[in-house]
């Protein structure tokens, strides 16, 4: 396992995600780390609206880099290392298994995702006047991040929980899948006796709904909005990404910042664009605004 580490802590080349980004040894000339640059890092569990937020951001005329994702630097900087040395461990496409890859990576590195931001290398020729991130998640990496990336400021998006759920039902991402032997046999999912989420194989989930929100929960698959096996497979990703990644310590991070320029925590329900223009107006003084007009 501690070969397995040592993949992760920082390559022995170096690896271009882009013409922009970039992470390992011996660095490109004139490239700069990034906390050379200014940040904005979107914070937020699956179906919180980070992806609404980046392209309302651009609307608004904020000038700035999309950085790679965390769906791909996972892929690239955590789980690709990891099967190369194991031959055994299960290709990344069950998000269930990514879930327990980054949990790996974590258990070495408590910044897990914020650990490998700070490492990213920049080219400044190929940059605007802010570098966006989508996105960190749970206090250890914006713990991590906050005290690694002195110019970066955070914007946690929050929703409540049937919202999300919602979002992941409909969004039909080929992302949100998960391996077969992690569902129960759609066979043992009656849609006439589904009256709680045990029943439908997933207890856990009760715990992050009411008792109303859960028995609306399971009409929307007597009412054939959703089937059983649809509902069951987001109901697992949700839970699964909940227990990985606590939101109310993170909130609690991000409020207990000392300046009140550097952090920002938006209810993704208001409009996309009245929030762009919040964080813009808050977090981004300083940065281009492109007029739309």
């Amino acid at each position: 396992m501690q070969h397995q580490v040592n993949t992760t802590r920082s390559n022995l080349f170096f690896e271009h995600f882009s013409p922009v980004v970039g992470v390992g040894f011996p660095v490109p000339k004139d490239w700069l780390p990034i906390t050379s640059f200014p940040l904005l890092i979107l914070v937020g569990m699956t179906g919180v609206g980070k992806s609404t937020i980046v392209k309302a951001l651009a609307e608004e005329g904020l000038d700035f880099t999309l950085l790679p994702n965390r769906r791909v630097l996972t892929e690239r900087v955590i789980i690709a290392p990891m099967l190369k040395m194991q031959e055994k461990l299960v290709q990344p496409h069950c998000r269930i298994k990514r879930l327990t890859y980054t949990r790996l990576y974590r258990e070495y590195f408590p910044g897990g995702m914020g650990h490998i931001l700070a490492s990213l290398h920049i080219n400044p020729q190929e940059v605007n006047s802010m570098l966006v991130f989508d996105s960190l998640r749970g206090e250890d990496e914006v713990r991590y991040a906050a005290t690694a990336l002195k110019n970066a400021k955070f914007v946690m998006l929050t929703a409540p929980n049937t919202v999300r759920l919602e979002r992941l039902l409909k969004r039909h991402d080929s992302f949100d899948r998960i391996a077969d032997q992690e569902l129960d046999d759609p066979m043992q999912i009656i849609p006439e006796v589904l009256s709680n989420f045990a029943s439908l194989g997933v207890p856990e989930a009760s715990a992050y709904f009411t008792p109303k929100e859960e028995e609306q929960i399971l009409e929307l698959v007597s009412k054939q909005v959703v089937t059983g096996v649809e509902l069951q497979e987001k109901l697992k990703i949700f839970v699964e990404e909940s227990q990985n990644y606590d939101s109310v310590l993170t909130k609690h991070i991000l409020e207990a910042m000392d300046t009140s320029d550097r952090s920002l925590i938006i209810n993704t329900i208001a409009s996309p664009q009245e929030s762009a223009k919040v964080i813009i107006s808050r977090l981004c003084k300083s940065v281009n605004i492109k007029s739309n007009k």
